[in-house]
């Protein structure tokens, strides 16, 4: 445990290290990628677009290398903002992105208040397809009290007896109080729209997982996949799909 907190706390240290500047000109600069470059029919649909409202706040999105130090672990990735997401929900779900199958122990671990003892540390059940994966808190029993920062890390684990080798990526999460002009907007928002006043109101969490409940009902459909597309471009994840 004592080499987890280490790694987290490095980790971590060297991510907040980053200049807060750029992220509102990397957000409007993705949109703009989001809007052009999609294919004509997408275009029709209007983008979502993900305003953050604690720009400056400390960075938290951990990224995994591109190739592992094995060569055996595919490329991860948390699907969060660099700073923490928000969430309205007490039981809110986590994505993250494998790019190729893997058979590898997959921990997962949330960290609340005390960073040393975690409110949550499992093994998932594998083996892992390629692409975009969940994490229900409702499926342990875990609440998200609200105004409370939590981080949470999911760590890919080709070799137990050599711990260096791990590859960690992860996020932060606070869940918070809607306003009460969102409540108004999620009132009257059309069936299957929700995201889109999810995403203005800086609501991370809920509306990736608003959307991506669409993308499975409705596989085909390519504009919701752009919709999705374009969060994850305006917060740093163009290699996400």
């Amino acid at each position: 445990m004592k080499v987890l907190v280490s790694v987290i706390a490095l980790c971590l240290a060297m991510a907040s290290s980053a200049a807060h500047a750029e992220e509102e000109a990397a957000a409007d600069k993705a949109a703009t990628k989001a809007d052009t470059a999609k294919p004509e029919a997408a275009q029709k649909t209007l983008m979502p677009m993900f305003k953050p409202t604690n720009l400056g706040a400390p960075m938290t999105r951990l990224g995994g290398a591109t190739r592992s130090a094995t060569g055996t672990v595919p490329r991860t990735e948390a699907l969060v903002p660099e700073v923490p997401g928000h969430t309205l929900k007490a039981q809110p779900v986590l994505y993250w992105y494998l790019a190729g199958e893997t058979d590898e122990r997959i921990d997962f671990a949330l960290i609340g208040v005390d960073p040393v003892n975690p409110m949550l540390e499992v093994t998932l059940e594998g083996p892992f397809e390629p692409g975009i994966q969940r994490i229900r808190l409702s499926d342990y029993d875990v609440t998200l009290e609200p105004d409370l920062d939590y981080q949470w890390f999911v760590r890919v684990i080709p070799n137990p007896d050599q711990r260096l080798y791990d590859r960690v990526v992860g996020g932060g999460i606070q869940r918070i109080e809607p306003t009460a002009e969102l409540d108004a907007k999620l009132a009257t928002a059309k069936r299957g729209e929700a995201h889109y006043a999810l995403a203005e109101a800086g609501i991370w969490y809920d509306a990736l997982d608003s959307l991506s409940i669409q993308i499975d009902a409705s596989p085909e459909n390519e504009n919701l996949r752009a919709q999705r597309a374009a969060l994850f471009d305006q917060v740093g994840l163009e290699d996400v799909n």
